[in-house]
């Protein structure tokens, strides 16, 4: 009975620390692994300009630093990098897999989080 209880113990400590997965993304970076969700009430985040009196939707703006970080690549190069990304875009993402893409792409962290945010706001994650 005590050896029963002993291999029943050692059994789940051993099936307790396999199934755990190992986390290769640190974890303020989930925009590498996951999409930014749309706005669920854009009526809530919508304004309107005091001067010419539009209406202005917040999720669309963008801060001066996110602009400066975008303005060094045509339009065209922020879709393809974009979805050239999409196949790495997962909770299992490795070091190694983002170095090498960043490398190939000759961007840096910074220009590709701006990059993957532009085109969720841009609702390109859906395609």
């Amino acid at each position: 009975m005590k050896n029963l209880i002993t291999f029943l113990v050692l059994s789940l400590a051993i099936l307790s620390s396999c199934s755990k997965k190992e986390e290769t993304t640190k974890p303020g970076d989930s925009v590498l692994t996951h999409p930014i969700p749309p706005a669920k009430d854009t009526v809530l985040q919508e304004g309107v300009d005091r001067e010419s009196g539009l209406l202005i939707d917040r999720a669309r703006l963008r801060t001066p630093e996110h602009e400066k970080l975008l303005e060094r690549f045509q339009p065209s190069e922020v879709v393809n990098i974009y979805h050239d990304f999409r196949p790495l875009r997962k909770p299992g993402l490795k070091p190694e897999d983002l170095d090498a893409f960043l490398k190939k792409k000759k961007i840096n962290m910074e220009e590709l989080k701006a990059i993957l945010s532009e085109g969720d706001l841009l609702g390109w994650n859906k395609q």
